[in-house]
């Protein structure tokens, strides 16, 4: 008795992409924890509610570089921010080559649900030497963070605050390429005397290549721990000399042939354990 499988393989192999998303309107939304970069109370502001000129923060580090932040109780006239409070983020330290990127998020504290009002709009801010600002002119109207009724100032009280994530430069970047039907990606074990094939738990083909790495078939005659039947597996093995070792995804389609008649077996996968409940 002789037996045959015939393995066919697509291989679609991985080197990491970034893309970064960017919405331009500004969301609120609401939760509990306070920001993790920064906080700052503001008392008695009544002192400087009216005012256009900025109140700065301490120096504080995020992501090896440090922050202030800018708050405008009045308003950045010159970057369109009248009739309402602005806020920004600048940076201490950027070298004259230098350019860090930073995601922002805006926190003013609302006293009646005890909550955090949070301000973002999903872009990326880059900051360099000559620009060591970025926020928002118009993150809040003026008449609405300044009345009582809607909880931002209490007891001549307002507290806010920023969070900051620094994007680190990318360091790999994965090209996905699929190649269908690569060359020779077929592959028959031919296996003699199969009745008489012995006791050993699992046997092995020869290796094969297909893209860059080779391959094999493993088979259980009398199946695996879980499966009490003829067990069919294909098995990544190494990649060739001179391929680039990545993340192989690959398209399988095993059959076991008929050598009599056309009426062969066959199941299709992804590169993973494949079994034969016959």
């Amino acid at each position: 008795m002789q037996i045959s499988f015939l393995a066919s393989i697509q291989i679609n192999n991985s080197e990491v992409n970034n893309l970064y998303p960017k919405k331009f309107i500004i969301m609120e939304t609401i939760r509990e924890e306070a920001p993790s970069s920064y906080l700052m109370k503001l008392v008695g502001f009544s002192e400087v509610k009216f005012s256009h000129q900025p109140y700065e923060s301490a120096d504080f580090d995020v992501g090896g570089h440090k922050w202030r932040l800018i708050f405008y109780p009045a308003g950045k006239l010159e970057e369109g921010g009248k009739d309402h409070v602005s806020i920004y983020a600048r940076i201490e330290n950027v070298g004259a080559s230098m350019q860090i990127d930073a995601e922002l998020k805006f926190f003013i504290y609302n006293h009646n649900n005890k909550q955090y009002s949070v301000f973002q709009d999903g872009t990326m801010k880059h900051y360099n030497k000559e620009k060591k600002e970025c926020g928002f002119a118009q993150m809040l109207l003026f008449s609405k963070f300044n009345d009582p009724k809607n909880g931002y100032i209490d007891g001549n009280a307002c507290i806010v605050g920023v969070e900051i994530f620094v994007i680190k430069p990318i360091e790999k970047v994965e090209r996905v390429v699929f190649t269908q039907n690569p060359p020779e990606n077929k592959f028959t074990w031919k296996i003699s005397h199969f009745s008489y094939i012995g006791d050993k738990r699992y046997y092995y083909s020869d290796e094969f290549v297909v893209g860059d790495r080779k391959w094999r078939l493993k088979i259980s005659p009398k199946g695996d721990k879980k499966v009490r039947a003829l067990s069919v597996y294909v098995q990544a093995m190494a990649y060739l000399p001179n391929a680039v070792a990545s993340s192989t995804y690959a398209k399988l389609r095993l059959r076991l042939l008929n050598q009599k008649n056309s009426n062969h077996i066959e199941k299709r996968g992804t590169y993973q354990t494949i079994y034969f409940f016959y």
